[in-house]
């Protein structure tokens, strides 16, 4: 690989660990009721794990101002629907007479950059890397000096949701619906059965990318081929929903918001997706009550074969992530806004997506020529080389069959014939 691809996909990899929201799937319990102030970086993420912690604590009547500092930005609104990300502005060094007041959201070396400081010993911090874990049972995600953990619990919902165009997601929804029968029962908070829904039309690849990967299906769609998976993988095809209508995030969601109305349902979605289906699901069907479990993946871990992201020597991918910040901006400018307005991206960030903009442009509706030229390869080497996605399909069902057999043995057993 030479130096220039290398970067693109340095580059590709720093917005695959930006450009994302944490797992929202998850109850937050046993947060001091001391704390007062919130601090958080201006990036996405860490103001949406700040976003849930305020919510936490508001539900205990636990009234909060939010802070920015030289290290630390802010963010106020509590309403997950407000369109405006606007900043409360006080001195941090004027507030640190109260240390236990504070509740810190950072990566683990900035706790360990302040353990030998005294003020720090009282203060709280809810530590980043817990909220990139896929890890459902209970888990602490908070510190202190004293070692006061906080804990997150699984949620229970009437459906879970796989939306995707990488059946990992169906794995990783199938084994969130085996989690909650073995936490919850079958039903739901609304007494109902609990249902799996696969989301997904047909894709600028997954037409011809299906075509190995779904021999025997006359109608080959991504929500198909989920339903699919999730059929070899012990659930049944009684307690799965189909909806493969739509050509885009937009008209997805309204299938999704007609099936579940008012009930409650956790999405799972990859990493490089959670973004876009999140934003957009705020400013087009806000009534929705979805909670997200994001899928944690690296660049080499999401270019397979059978997603169609590692043909054309991984290049697909590098289109992918060239328009994300794009798409986000001009969706949320347009007069017809299909996303909430961008907030928290700093200069890194669009330097990286600038830098990928101008040189990959499938699915870039400036340069329809170009982006038709940089689609052939794709397309070539799909027809060549499809055999691939089916042979890389079989042995992971059978490998995540295996593993699910393991885990939930009494909740699927009798099911291992299929």
């Amino acid at each position: 690989m030479n130096r220039s691809l290398r970067q693109d996909f340095a580059d590709a990899e720093f917005l695959n660990s930006r450009l994302v929201v944490p797992s929202t799937c998850f109850r937050l319990t046993q947060i001091p009721k001391e704390i007062k102030y919130i601090c958080c970086n201006k990036d996405v993420f860490s103001m949406q794990i700040a976003e849930q912690i305020k919510t936490a604590l508001e539900m205990k009547n636990v009234c909060l101002q939010v802070i920015v500092s030289d290290d630390f930005a802010v963010l106020v609104s509590s309403n997950p629907n407000c369109k405006e990300w606007n900043r409360f502005e006080r001195r941090f060094n004027d507030c640190k007479a109260d240390a236990k007041e504070f509740l810190f959201v950072a990566k683990r070396t900035f706790v360990s950059s302040k353990k030998n400081q005294r003020w720090f010993e009282k203060a709280y911090f809810a530590i980043v890397e817990s909220f990139k874990s896929n890890e459902m049972n209970p888990a602490s995600f908070l510190l202190c000096a004293n070692e006061k953990r906080g804990i997150r619990y699984l949620k229970n919902a009437d459906f879970v949701i796989c939306y995707d165009d990488d059946v990992v997601s169906a794995y990783h929804a199938v084994r969130l619906w085996w989690q909650l029968y073995s936490t919850y029962g079958y039903q739901g908070p609304s007494g109902e059965k609990r249902k799996l829904i696969c989301v997904g039309g047909k894709g600028l690849m997954s037409s011809r990318l299906y075509k190995s990967l779904m021999k025997d299906e006359t109608r080959r769609t991504e929500g198909r081929l989920l339903a699919k998976t999730a059929c070899s993988l012990f659930v049944s095809a009684d307690d799965i929903i189909i909806c493969d209508k739509g050509t885009n995030t937009g008209e997805n969601l309204k299938e999704i918001a007609e099936v579940i109305g008012d009930k409650t349902a956790i999405v799972a979605v990859t990493q490089r997706l959670s973004l876009i289906l999140y934003m957009s699901q705020k400013q087009q069907q806000p009534q929705l009550q979805l909670d997200y479990f994001v899928i944690w993946e690296t660049i080499s871990e999401t270019c397979c074969y059978m997603n169609g992201m590692r043909f054309a020597s991984a290049k697909p991918i590098l289109h992918y992530w060239a328009h994300v910040l794009r798409r986000w901006k001009n969706y949320s400018t347009e007069q017809n806004k299909f996303m909430l307005p961008v907030f928290g991206v700093d200069s890194e960030v669009e330097k990286r997506a600038e830098r990928l903009q101008s040189k990959y442009v499938v699915k870039q509706r400036d340069y329809p020529l170009k982006s038709m030229v940089q689609m052939l390869p794709f397309v070539f080497d799909l027809l060549i080389h499809g055999k691939y996605a089916q042979q890389e399909y079989n042995i992971v069902v059978r490998q995540w069959r295996k593993e699910l057999r393991q885990d939930f043995r009494e909740y699927i057993i009798g099911k291992f014939t299929r």
